[in-house]
């Protein structure tokens, strides 16, 4: 953090102005070289009559932060969080780099909508990395939105809070908590903003999937599709088709399925986003692979889009159970043993999907004739899968469960 004296010199040098011309009449230049390299503090008026000549304010010289140095730092981080991406162990560097970079700064934030900001992205980023205690920036900068009226800011906070409920698998207590959040807000507001009615319909479409509600999770998806379609906001559009082909996908409705995922192919063209067809694809793939088998199928598209796919999470997983299918157990193996779950995944849906991978190997080593190894794997992929709702993925496990472990009575 700069000084008040080098503060004092870089306005003045980013104004082209001498010492001599900056100290003026009342100021002489020796006297203002002492100040500028901290070897003398300046009287209040003395602070003034520089900030008059350098044509700013005094509190830009006298608060802990001036307003561009703080401006230009939130800039940075908002440009480092935007960047954060890749597998797990990539995602907690870059949270790690964010945090480490604000730290310093945290006890010397004024009181301003930028420090709020810089605060609640320091918070999130101790969480998810462990690396700072996050709840005091957290109760702080949203200490400050309240205090500037900034209800959508707010309204963040809460949904992130509900969120780490969800990251604990609490999800009926993240459901409740994100509900009472969203009555909060609307009595304070009357009318939800519009983006933030879709990221409460959003995310509590989520929470009631990931509590079994399909009934519930299926209303809310639609009627933020149909909101968003009727107010020409197409904000979360690309996640709401994403969540309702899947799922469509899981209740066996392959009708609606085709619907979401051709959605999402033609929002992915008109926003020119890669990205988004990938995630079209991945539930293609993922379809083939787990539902009707298309090995074969599956394994050409994972080729083609390998690329835009999560290569540890998402491709290794699907590319291990096409070479399954298609008989090439060692290098389907050898797949399995390169996936890496992202430990940023905790919804039911994703965790089951993830969790065949054991079952798949079990197969594999039984039939490699390992059966020691075999009963490792289907036992643990038992015990990842009870506490997971009735989906196929869960059947699969437990049939295969039965299977090695029957076998070996």
């Amino acid at each position: 953090m700069a000084t008040l004296g080098e503060r004092i010199k870089q306005i003045r040098k980013e104004q082209g102005l001498t010492l001599q011309a900056l100290a003026g009449d009342e100021l002489s230049k020796g006297m203002l070289s002492l100040i500028e390299n901290n070897k003398a503090n300046p009287s209040m008026e003395s602070l003034s009559y520089i900030a008059e000549r350098l044509g700013i304010d005094r509190t830009e010289l006298l608060q802990e932060m001036p307003t561009a140095e703080l401006r230009a730092l939130l800039d940075e981080i908002e440009e480092k969080r935007r960047n954060v991406s890749g597998t797990s162990e990539e995602m907690v560097a870059g949270y790690e780099e964010i945090a480490d970079r604000i730290h310093p700064h945290v006890e010397k934030l004024p009181f301003r909508y930028e420090s709020a900001r810089l605060l609640e992205i320091y918070s999130r980023c101790c969480y998810h990395s462990k690396r700072y205690d996050w709840k005091p920036a957290f109760d702080r900068a949203e200490a400050i939105y309240e205090q500037l009226h900034l209800i959508n800011s707010v309204a963040d906070l809460h949904m992130f809070r509900a969120l780490m409920k969800f990251t604990e698998h609490q999800y009926a207590e993240a459901l409740t908590s994100l509900q009472d959040s969203r009555k909060s807000i609307e009595e304070q507001t009357g009318v939800l903003d519009p983006l933030k009615k879709l990221d409460f319909d959003y995310y509590e479409s989520i929470l009631y999937s990931a509590t079994g509600d399909q009934e519930n999770a299926r209303r809310l998806m639609e009627e933020a599709i149909t909101y968003s379609k009727k107010q020409q906001i197409f904000y979360q559009i690309n996640a709401l088709y994403r969540l309702a082909g899947f799922e469509a996908l899981l209740a066996g409705d392959m009708e609606r399925k085709d619907y979401y995922v051709g959605k999402l192919k033609l929002f992915a063209e008109f926003s020119e986003d890669p990205e988004i067809e990938a995630y079209a694809t991945a539930i293609e793939i993922h379809y083939w692979n787990s539902f009707t088998h298309e090995y074969e199928k599956a394994d050409r598209r994972l080729e083609e889009m390998r690329q835009l796919l999560d290569e540890e999470d998402f491709y290794f997983l699907e590319k291990g159970k096409a070479l399954f299918g298609m008989g090439q157990i060692e290098e389907a193996l050898d797949c399995f043993v390169q996936h890496q779950m992202n430990s940023f995944i905790h919804h039911p849906y994703d965790l089951s999907m993830h969790y065949e991978k054991e079952a798949y190997m079990a197969l594999i080593y039984e039939q490699l004739g390992d059966h020691e190894q075999a009963k490792i794997y289907a036992q643990k992929a038992k015990e990842l899968i009870e506490p997971m709702p009735n989906l196929p993925y869960k059947q699969f496990i437990l049939d295969t469960y039965r299977k090695i472990h029957g076998e070996s009575d």
